[in-house]
């Protein structure tokens, strides 16, 4: 499996590079400043199609992290009531009858 991935990731790096081989052209990108006033850069188009790209690459991954750390973390709770629990089971079976009550007593 992970050599289809590593296929695939190479696969996907060669598009990339024939992409920026063909778009060596610059582009002008408008954006708006803190003080809301227009912008303009020029900017090679393999930069224009990669930020985006980049930013919701780094979105999803960080929804990915916290939806882990929240499935570790109810994990964690649920293995401390577990074994809470079974200490509680522990504690509660009953204990063996020892027969000291009879011991010198003769049953005949």
């Amino acid at each position: 499996m992970s050599v289809i991935k590593f296929i695939i990731a190479i696969l996907f790096l060669i598009a990339i590079a024939a992409f920026a081989v063909v778009n060596r052209h610059s582009v002008e990108v408008y954006y708006y400043d803190l003080q809301l006033a227009k912008q303009m850069i020029e900017a090679p188009m393999i930069i224009v199609g990669l930020v985006p790209f980049i930013m919701g690459f780094l979105l999803a991954w960080s929804f990915t992290v916290v939806s882990q750390v929240k499935s570790k973390a109810a994990i964690g709770k649920r293995n401390r009531t577990i074994a809470g629990l079974e200490q509680d089971v522990e504690r509660l079976k009953p204990t063996p009858k020892t027969s000291e009550s009879t011991v010198g007593v003769d049953r005949n």
